[in-house]
């Protein structure tokens, strides 16, 4: 049987910014609320996607932003755009379901004569705030090579903020094996691993990774040649690793292709990170 369609009034831009600015305290209390009381939120991102939240209730509540009717989307595409480096769907889900609760909670207890009109508003906004944020992120169908382009030089520089939020939360050398285990995620590969450098004595050694026995087992000195590439202080991806790694090596761990990250300080080499895709020709993003 099918379901009445409910008539609502359209509000006005200038109406919904008005409700906004009234209620703004109330508002800014439920969301706190609903981002305190979210189980499957990791403290890192809570930090982010309240910042998400804190940040577009403050874009809303802005001084007369009622009266840029004509360049509101605009207005709207700058906000989102300068949030990027913050989103992957996973926050900007959650930002949008935090912010919709709010709102839908604080119209129930207001006894809000328009709650639908409110909240019909409030979804053609995350309707185009969704549409800018699949064609930033390179989710739309069809586009020209050069958006496709921009946009995987975008997804690169959100990965390298992802990494830089996740450094500066760590707690060091304690969460290095952590920290391996999202660059896996992070970059999509399915192994990453630590080996440490003695440059003084051309020793490494296996330290941190999955499979630990088989990672520590992997230790010796550089040869002349081994040298000449992993002391470069740059990336180097290696499509046949055979010339340059051991056979026993290939092995053991099952390796088509490898890339090695060095770890530089002081213009010296102290280690590598080792990204491969267990068995898998790797794909240098």
């Amino acid at each position: 049987m099918a379901h009445p369609f409910h008539a609502y009034e359209e509000i006005t831009l200038q109406q919904y910014i008005l409700f906004i600015k009234s209620h703004n305290k109330q508002i800014e209390e439920n969301i706190n609320i609903y981002l305190n009381l979210e189980p499957f939120i990791l403290e890192p991102e809570r930090k982010m996607i309240q910042t998400l939240l804190e940040s577009f209730l403050l874009f809303l509540s802005a001084p007369n932003i009622e009266d840029i009717k004509d360049t509101f989307e605009e207005h709207l595409d700058t906000w989102l755009q300068s949030h990027l480096p913050l989103l992957n769907d996973t926050h900007f889900s959650m930002f949008r379901l935090i912010f919709e609760k709010s709102i839908v909670t604080l119209m129930v207890n207001l006894k809000h004569a328009q709650p639908l009109s409110i909240l019909m508003f409030l979804l053609s906004i995350f309707s185009h705030l969704i549409h800018c944020y699949n064609k930033w992120t390179g989710d739309e169908p069809d586009q020209h090579p050069k958006t496709k382009q921009e946009n995987a030089e975008l997804k690169r520089l959100q990965l390298l903020d992802r990494l830089d939020e996740l450094l500066i939360n760590s707690a060091g050398f304690k969460d290095f094996a952590f920290i391996l285990k999202k660059c896996e995620e992070f970059f999509n590969y399915k192994r990453c691993v630590f080996y440490a450098y003695i440059p003084w004595s051309n020793q490494f050694y296996g330290t941190i990774g999955s499979e630990l026995p088989k990672v520590q087992s992997m230790r010796g000195q550089l040869s002349s040649k081994q040298s000449m590439v992993f002391n470069s202080k740059k990336p180097v991806f290696l499509k046949n690793p055979r010339n340059h790694i051991k056979e026993e090596h290939i092995q053991l761990f099952n390796l088509s292709s490898v890339i090695f990250v060095p770890i530089v300080y002081d213009q010296q080499v102290f280690g590598w990170l080792t990204f491969d895709q267990l068995g898998r020709n790797s794909i240098i993003q």
